[in-house]
């Protein structure tokens, strides 16, 4: 009995990859990819995540680097990795099984060539000399790995070279003989509204849309944009044509999405659900300040630092999960911007992904820009599905987000700091005041005039619900405390976070005895728009919710009120539970 389960696990294997699969797991990588669930990282890629993951015919897949001279192979499906040399000029390329074909959008154009191509080999990643096709004389980029539709149209998305960034979809009905394009139309520029005091980079910020087949002849686009959600656009004729872009229920700003779709038709999203820090104001001569001023560039990017995924069982309709993929490493870095070397992308985020499917119902993705921040995952998307979450901190706080920011040079640097603060530790495990012979969490205020803030805070994920309950222990040692729940990760030292979050509590020592542990509950209902808090089992107040949500609660953030430092609050346990 075991040996034909084997025989059944090591044909699901040959199959998932790819449709002209011959690798075989053997029994010890069967039962380690069988083994994961939650995600584990496995590698880490040669280039910024978005197209260079490609899935050979025999199964073996393959991560090509950003200078086309090196390659990772694996023949296990993604559990161990071998670098080789890279040859020929296809590279990284989606394999259709249906015309025997290699294809992609061509990513070599001259300085001086205008246009669009795409390649087409017989041969494969080593060809030398694909064949080379004109597809467009605008010039696109940032383009993605085509896909194939059930109707058997190929397609690949990109993005005009221009300040207007528009999305493009190209599709060809014979065989990559030919393409079509559709130009989508551009997304509203971005206004300073409060609590913003000045434009994000949102001039040729880039749409860098990515599209997935959510039905028969019907197609989900995203476009990224510098507001704080991401943009829709739908198809309904296989990508001839497409509905006017609006917001969609993904929040971010300035980052990358990526959309999957698994064989057994559920879709899974890849994106930043993030809230930058309010954009500051950016006056001054300076050439590069007039620049960032007008929209041109960015000064600092502060949402890059934590992905999410979430996926859907009824084409995009209904969204679940929403849980953090990965945390950037280098979060806390106080040398945070100049970190990695200057050959490796000047950003160092967890932002643009790439996603292919595994056997055994296991996904594999590459996210992250620069070698010190990105990485290769192996998770279940089965994880996604929980309704429960539990910290304890017994493994530190690599599980939350506690980073503080140190003032930097806006912009760029003429060495390799690029469009970011430096950071250093704010929360911190420290003695647990409680008695206990451990340790807890403090948030606490300690002024530093190097800080961009003083605020300190906690902020933690746990599976997206419309009803449910967060549990925290907390230990006020003086001063105040506020506690927000939000749909989305806000900064740890965002002063804003309180009244841009769904619902924001205050505790301080009116509300229960100081220097004691107190259970602090909250039971929310969205559909209701109320959450109420409850300390040590008493009702204590009500709040109703305080604006529209996106995909469900899904984020604890607790931060000190201080007006001055002080000893702050500590946290042993937080525990979440979906309804």
């Amino acid at each position: 009995m075991k040996n034909f389960a084997f025989l059944i696990m090591a044909a699901l294997a040959m199959i998932s990859c790819s449709c002209d699969s011959t690798l075989r797991l053997s029994r010890e990588d069967e039962a380690f990819l069988q083994a994961i669930y939650s995600p584990e990282v496995v590698g880490i890629p040669l280039a910024d995540a978005r197209k260079d993951l490609c899935v050979m015919k025999d199964g073996e897949i393959r991560s090509y680097g950003p200078k086309d001279s090196l390659y990772l192979s694996s023949t296990d499906y993604g559990l161990t990795w071998k670098k080789h040399r890279a040859e020929g000029r296809m590279l990284s390329a989606k394999w259709i099984p249906g015309l025997k074909l290699w294809v992609k959008c061509d990513d070599h154009l001259d300085p001086e060539e205008t246009g669009t191509f795409a390649l087409v080999s017989r041969k494969g990643p080593e060809d030398p000399d694909p064949t080379r096709i004109k597809v467009s004389d605008t010039t696109f980029n940032c383009a993605f790995l085509p896909q194939v539709l059930s109707s058997g149209r190929v397609f690949f998305t990109a993005q005009v070279n221009d300040r207007s960034s528009q999305a493009g979809f190209f599709y060809s009905d014979d065989g990559c003989k030919t393409f079509s394009h559709v130009v989508l139309p551009p997304i509203p520029p971005q206004e300073p509204v409060y609590p913003h005091k000045g434009l994000r980079w949102s001039v040729g910020s880039g749409s860098e849309p990515v599209a997935c087949e959510i039905g028969k002849d019907s197609l989900m686009m995203l476009l990224r944009n510098s507001r704080d959600c991401f943009y829709q656009a739908f198809s309904y004729d296989g990508g001839s044509s497409w509905t006017e872009p609006e917001p969609s229920p993904f929040q971010g700003t300035d980052t990358t999405p990526f959309i999957l779709r698994l064989k057994d038709g559920r879709i899974l999203v890849f994106w930043n659900n993030t809230r930058p820090l309010p954009e500051l104001s950016h006056e001054g001569d300076a050439l590069w300040m007039k620049a960032i001023r007008d929209g041109l560039g960015e000064d600092f990017f502060t949402n890059r630092d934590a992905s999410h995924v979430a996926i859907s069982d009824d084409g995009g309709r209904i969204w679940k999960g929403a849980r953090e993929l990965y945390l950037n490493g280098i979060r806390n870095n106080p040398d945070f911007r100049f970190i990695g070397t200057r050959e490796s992308s000047n950003d160092k985020s967890v932002h643009q992904f790439q996603a292919i499917e595994l056997p055994l119902g296991k996904v594999l993705v590459a996210l992250g820009q620069n070698e010190v921040s990105r990485k290769m995952l192996i998770f279940d998307p089965d994880w996604l599905y929980e309704k429960d979450r539990e910290e304890d901190f017994n493994e530190g706080l690599v599980n939350v987000s506690t980073q503080v920011y140190v003032k930097s040079s806006p912009g760029h640097t003429p060495v390799n700091g690029h469009c970011a603060y430096n950071r250093t530790n704010g929360a911190l495990k420290a003695i647990d005041p409680g008695g206990y012979r451990q340790e807890a969490v403090q948030i606490c205020r300690i002024d530093d005039p190097r800080l961009v803030s003083p605020i300190q805070g906690v902020v933690w994920n746990f599976p997206a619900s419309l009803k449910g309950e967060v549990v925290a222990e907390l230990y006020l040692a003086d001063e105040a405390v506020n506690i927000s729940l939000s749909d989305c990760w806000f900064n740890p030292c965002d002063s804003y976070a309180p009244e841009s979050s769904l619902f924001t509590f205050h505790l301080d020592s009116k509300k229960f005895p100081i220097r004691e542990y107190h259970e602090v509950s909250f039971g929310y209902d969205l559909g209701e728009g109320v959450c109420r808090m409850y300390i040590d089992g008493r009702l204590d107040s009500e709040r109703e919710i305080s604006k529209p949500y996106s995909l469900g609660l899904s984020y604890l953030i607790i931060q000190c009120d201080a007006p001055a430092p002080c000893e702050g609050t500590y946290l042993r346990k937080i525990t979440a539970h979906g309804i």
